[in-house]
């Protein structure tokens, strides 16, 4: 039985899978401008710091919207209208990710080691998710049932570990960094330890 939908939702969906997603537009929207009398002066760690951050709390956002997206391809009485809401949510958290990931690679070579190591695991990982939510997306513009054919809930189940993995990989990195602030500065007020 094929399911009647409104006009201006596949309109919405073909739109959706139309617009690029961050592993398609960083390359060609992420250039460096010109350094500004402020660049020598900026704090660019607390800028990545940021970014990061930035970064972790969209993956955790990605990673409630796939768990719904898992749980709704369990439930064959689930409305196509609820895959198509969480994708389009989806898309737009992983392309914010997309473009702080820009920002960030634009900054990687003045960024602290683990800010560097931070950035490399999360450009891996948004290319995957955005990759995933594509081919969402597009088997959504194809089909509006059968969310539980595989390829579907691979694609969904792979936003889903990705992004639990991105949003802990940045938390641990972070818990890292001060953790490693507070060593140094217990180093420096004991007296003990060499440089690091």
């Amino acid at each position: 039985m094929k399911l009647k939908y409104a006009p201006g939702l596949v309109a919405l969906i073909a739109g959706m899978a139309a617009l690029p997603v961050a592993s398609q537009a960083a390359p060609q929207s992420c250039t460096a401008g010109k350094p500004t009398p402020a660049s020598y002066t900026w704090n660019f760690h607390a800028e990545a710091s940021r970014l990061l951050s930035g970064i972790q709390v969209d993956a955790a956002k990605a990673h409630d919207r796939a768990a719904k997206l898992d749980v709704y391809t369990l439930d064959s009485n689930v409305d196509w209208r609820l895959h198509a809401n969480q994708l389009d949510a989806l898309k737009r958290e992983v392309d914010d990710m997309g473009q702080r990931l820009c920002r960030l690679e634009q900054i990687r070579h003045v960024a602290a080691p683990w800010q560097q190591k931070a950035i490399d695991d999360a450009a891996a990982s948004v290319r995957l998710m955005a990759d995933n939510v594509q081919e969402a997306i597009e088997f959504l513009n194809e089909y509006q049932a059968n969310f539980w054919e595989p390829g579907y809930r691979h694609n969904v189940s792979n936003v889903l570990h990705e992004s639990g993995q991105l949003s802990r990989s940045v938390q641990n990195l972070e818990q890292y960094a001060t953790v490693h602030r507070e060593d140094l500065q217990l180093q420096k007020e004991l007296g003990i330890g060499g440089k690091s």
